[in-house]
């Protein structure tokens, strides 16, 4: 409680931006899975869907909470809030090459911040290089000052550009996000859940999102990446019982929706070579495979049992099909709580029972799907001095084994102020736990900081504190030295394409970097005159 109090009264005393009533965004938080490597009789948790930038989280001024509470989990870096113009100077490391990176920068706020677009350059300038040239020799300084012409040699490496476009917030009845930095989720997630565009840290991609419903139906759709597409995702659903009387919650609320998945290049088999069996890259350094069309069906259907000044109930039942595969059904509740008035503690959590198939997982396209449609679990070797890796089609394919399966996730938050999120997901035949933990303090506008823990396949204490490749993790910090200038920093352990083994590694790395620029803060409203009526007194805050 004394550090709850602590940041309430910082944020009073800072003059912070963290309570001027705006809502906060609903999205769902998740665990997520840490390396591509994985046994294949563990299910591999999920990043949850990051915040649309224009739904930074503020208290509201009434009216029950019910978005996430921790609005940068699954986020590999932090967004600023308000219209911003700057470029940053800061330090990047590419393969053995370390490089000055010179990032011209601009974020918009349109329609009352309803509207939001995040565009910028990354320039790279060569500083060192740790690689040897055709002759054998290190490069070293060599090559001091070149830009590195490969980030733009082809036209999807300009979707880097775009960072974002967001209009609305996930469930509004209109919600548009397109970009490199926030998720996705369809439905419930049961086959797209929480995909992350960006977890190739060197080849990101630009994806897109349309949700739109009213009184009677709606619909979303969903593409991972609108210069090179690949996985295309959609779901329709109905409210069949909403032309019935009003005011009845069961009846407004009931939704029947239908969904489907495919990723028609989804890579079967690695190419190796035939004499060697060392796995082959195309021109670009990728992964070169065999491809297979990966299809899933679903049906779902949710509906609201309670709904207070303080409690917010809805199960949901989902039944999914991965087509020529198994299905699985999950059985869930979303359960929303706010507890205080002056101060509302808001509380979240997600349970989910799952029944799951053989050939079957859950959330298909998922956080790490881009790195697991190539790279998704190590078979045993038939040449001893070279990996065996296995795509997520061969490794689904081959079963998982019956099973039953488990998520529970718990939140909890103060709007603008502080956000807590843990979560659990296990199977019934293996002992192996996957977990997050997350947590966040927005509430100071001279400093904002976040940090989440991904851990996968946890069976005693110390796996908890080991930083092997089963860890993925994201660290930011944004502190105003002045008005005008600004110390950024991150850190993160993700994956990226290793050329010399063919395959992805989980690498630690960071990036810091000074900002110089200006950042248009929003004012908030003159509070109503008062309107005292004659021959009344009115005690005015703050005056005696």
């Amino acid at each position: 409680m004394n550090a709850l109090w602590l940041v309430v009264c910082l944020a009073s005393l800072d003059g912070g931006e963290g309570s001027t009533g705006e809502e906060l965004q609903v999205i769902d938080a998740g665990a997520t899975d840490s390396t591509p490597l994985r046994d294949p009789y563990v299910i591999a948790p999920v990043l949850s869907q990051p915040p649309s930038p224009t739904a930074e989280p503020r208290a509201p001024a009434q009216g029950f909470i019910k978005g996430e509470l921790s609005v940068y989990l699954g986020s590999d870096r932090l967004v600023v809030k308000n219209t911003r113009f700057g470029v940053s100077l800061g330090l990047d490391r590419f393969d053995s090459a370390y490089y000055a990176l010179i990032e011209p920068m601009v974020d918009l706020r349109f329609l009352d911040s309803k509207l939001g677009i995040g565009v910028g350059v990354p320039l790279r300038f060569e500083i060192i290089n740790f690689s040897n040239d055709s002759s054998g020799q290190p490069i070293l300084t060599k090559r001091l000052g070149r830009f590195r012409l490969e980030d733009y040699d082809s036209v999807h490496d300009f979707g880097r550009l775009l960072k974002y476009v967001t209009y609305g917030r996930k469930e509004d009845n209109l919600y548009i996000s397109a970009g490199q930095r926030y998720a996705s989720t369809v439905g419930h997630g049961a086959i797209v859940r929480r995909y992350s565009p960006s977890i190739d840290i060197d080849y990101p991609r630009a994806s897109a999102q349309v949700d739109a419903y009213n009184n009677w139906g709606g619909f979303e759709i969903f593409t991972n990446d609108l210069l090179e597409w690949n996985t295309v995702s959609a779901l329709a659903f109905i409210k069949p019982l909403s032309f019935l009387k009003e005011g009845n919650l069961l009846t407004q609320s009931l939704s029947i929706g239908v969904s489907g998945a495919m990723d028609w290049k989804a890579p079967w088999q690695l190419a190796t070579d035939p004499v060697t069996g060392l796995r082959q890259l195309d021109a670009n350094g990728r992964l070169v495979a065999s491809t297979r069309a990966v299809k899933l069906l679903g049906f779902d259907a949710e509906i609201k049992v309670l709904k207070t000044d303080n409690i917010d109930l809805k199960p949901y039942v989902d039944y999914s099909l991965l087509i020529d595969g198994d299905g699985g059904l999950t059985v869930g509740l979303l359960g929303r709580f706010n507890v205080g008035t002056k101060v509302v503690h808001a509380f979240r959590s997600v349970t989910e029972f799952r029944v799951l198939g053989d050939r079957y997982i859950p959330s298909y396209f998922d956080t790490f799907y881009e790195i697991e449609r190539f790279v998704a679990a190590e078979l045993p070797r038939i040449n001893p001095d070279v990996a065996n890796l296995a795509t997520k089609q061969q490794t689904t394919f081959a079963g998982y084994g019956q099973r039953i399966g488990y998520y529970l996730e718990g939140s909890w938050g103060i709007a603008g102020a502080v956000g807590v999120t843990l979560a659990a997901e296990g199977v019934s035949n293996s002992p192996a736990t996957n977990l997050v933990v997350h947590i966040e303090v927005p509430v100071l506008s001279f400093l904002q900081i976040f940090g989440s823990y991904y851990k996968r396949g946890v069976t005693e204490g110390k796996d908890l504190i080991s930083l092997d490749k089963t860890t993925v993790m994201f660290a930011g910090a944004r502190l105003r030295i002045l008005p005008f200038l600004f110390l950024n920093g991150r850190v993160y352990k993700t994956f990226r394409m290793n050329p010399q083994l063919q395959r992805y590694d989980n690498q630690f790395g960071f990036v810091v970097d000074l900002e110089i620029g200006y950042e248009l803060k929003k004012k908030d409203p003159d509070p109503p005159p008062l309107q005292p009526s004659e021959g009344t007194a009115v005690s005015v805050p703050g005056q005696t």
